[in-house]
């Protein structure tokens, strides 16, 4: 069984393991009084820690090794950042501990003081190759704690999308419309197109775009010329020559330079995620729905931002997928439902939350909140597979915690970071 520093931590902060009557490596009589607090930066593993010896109550900080020899194999001697270290903690003692001084510091051996249930666990945990290292226990974790774990979840994923909206918003002077606005482009264009999507939006300012808020057709003629998917040569389609009449005017007008054909994807999507049908609806969101941000923190109703994203396509597009490829027969093609409960859920929701956070205002994020718990779980490989476990997803809120539980902590077997992995392996002390 292999011992690991990442578990010595975890052990030492949660205190599993057998603190009656210790002893220090030497035979000092011991106590713990506080463990200290995780560093995650340059200097010792724990900070703040209170550590009673024989009479004395020391406070400083905490250094953890699997062999006490690494002391000296990473230099700690030599370094000042270490002279405040009270108690070097380890699995086993082979060496001295001495500081910069050569003051010997008082050392704590692990390897008999922790249940060997809880060790083998941690093994079978790390060696587990299935989808989730605690696919055969997850049943046995009360529902409780898989409740308020999930709750975290979904905290952690907003935090961490709103942080990134967050970012965009400084590039953006603060402007958030032209930051909803990228960002819903964005998702548009799925993640085979998304980024394109962006830039597109990017090169497209609002600025420009609410100069022909009124003209659909002018509104067309940017995008699509901008993304460099408008046919250059004359073509006997009157839209198409329309477009490329309004384009090059603006085009000169405005300075503009294109994207090129070949940053856009075609190949292996259903015609009706084309990046030309998604453009085509991006317009006709933006020439139906005017500042279209503050609509979006004015809803108060998720319903009203569905309406709000219902978009069909100009009469052009109801039967072609692309300026070359005529459908065999017309349809509406609108955003889907769940194209739509998609977008509220990774960027409408994250953009809500962002806004909280930037105003300090708890009502918009509490709004993201409500939004994603009335909205239906996402079914996608990832729920799927958890369903199967037996965790089921009831609304949007779980199954994005759930992404995040299996992207950030399952994959990258974090199992003592995650509250179920924390069950499992309190459950055989």
């Amino acid at each position: 069984m292999e011992i690991t520093e990442e578990l010595l931590y975890f052990i030492w902060k949660f205190r599993y393991y057998d603190f009656q009557h210790l002893v220090t490596a030497d035979g000092e009589k011991l106590e713990i009084v506080h463990p200290g607090f995780r560093n995650e930066d340059a200097g010792p593993d724990f900070s703040q820690a209170k550590i009673k010896i024989d009479d004395t109550l020391w406070a400083g900080s905490v250094e953890i090794h699997i062999m006490a020899s690494e002391w000296q194999s990473h230099k700690h001697q030599l370094d000042p950042a270490y002279n405040n270290v009270t108690l070097h903690v380890v699995w086993k003692k082979d060496a001295m501990t001495l500081n910069e001084a050569g003051v010997e510091i008082p050392c704590l051996e692990l390897y008999d003081r922790v249940d060997s249930s809880m060790i083998r666990q941690y093994d079978f945990l790390m060696k587990n190759e299935k989808w989730v290292p605690c696919a055969d226990q997850i049943h046995t974790t009360p529902d409780l704690v898989k409740k308020n774990w999930l709750q975290r979840l979904m905290a952690e994923r907003l935090a961490s999308k709103s942080a990134s909206i967050l970012v965009a918003l400084k590039h953006q002077k603060e402007d958030w419309q032209s930051v909803a606005y990228q960002k819903l482009a964005r998702a548009l264009g799925t993640q085979v197109n998304g980024e394109a999507m962006e830039m597109l939006a990017r090169i497209c300012p609002l600025s420009i775009i609410g100069k022909h808020k009124d003209q659909l057709l002018q509104i067309e003629a940017l995008l699509f010329g901008q993304s460099g998917l408008l046919p250059t040569a004359h073509n006997e389609q009157e839209y198409l020559n329309k477009l490329r009449l309004e384009y090059d005017f603006l085009k000169n007008k405005y300075t503009l330079i294109p994207m090129q054909r070949v940053q856009w994807k075609f190949l292996r999507m259903r015609p009706t995620n084309f990046p030309t049908i998604r453009i085509a609806q991006l317009a006709r969101l933006l020439f139906q729905s005017q500042h279209l941000f503050s609509k979006l923190i004015a809803a108060e109703e998720v319903k009203e931002i569905i309406h709000l994203l219902d978009v069909t396509v100009s009469h052009y597009w109801k039967d072609h997928f692309t300026f070359d490829t005529e459908a065999s027969s017309p349809k509406e093609k609108r955003l889907g439902k769940l194209s739509i409960h998609t977008i509220v859920i990774n960027t409408v929701c994250p953009l809500l939350f962002a806004y909280g956070l930037s105003t300090d205002d708890e009502k918009y994020k509490e709004k993201a909140l409500r939004f994603l718990s009335e909205l239906p779980a996402e079914v996608n490989a990832i729920t799927r597979s958890w369903a199967a476990l037996g965790v089921q997803a009831d609304s949007a809120m779980d199954s994005q915690a759930l992404i995040q539980l299996k992207n950030n902590f399952c994959n990258e077997k974090k199992c003592l970071y995650c509250s179920i992995g924390h069950q499992l392996l309190k459950q055989t002390k």
